[in-house]
């Protein structure tokens, strides 16, 4: 991870709103093509994106940075098709 995102993750930490935008918008391209190839459609991959985005900001005190942080939301947005996926397999 280079130092200008090491900085995002660390202001966006505590609590600047730009340095989370920021972040986010970097990634997104990326998490969007992750849930596009995991769910095959745009519609879905829209809200599993979402969804995973949502989880990062909740879950952005927790980054321990034993990964780089592009890592760690791409996992996220995995593991949001994944849930996407399970509900899908429920619905009659």
């Amino acid at each position: 991870m280079n130092d200008d995102q090491v900085t995002l993750v660390a202001e966006a930490v505590k609590g600047d709103r730009a340095a989370m935008d920021q972040l986010l918008r970097l990634h997104y391209d990326r998490m969007f093509a992750v849930s596009r190839r995991i769910l095959g459609n745009d519609s879905d991959a829209a809200d599993a994106t979402q969804e995973a985005m949502i989880s990062v900001v909740r879950s952005l005190s927790k980054f321990d940075g034993r990964s780089t942080f592009g890592t760690w939301a791409y996992r996220i947005t995995t593991n949001a098709c994944l849930d996407e996926l399970r509900r899908r397999r429920r619905r009659p």
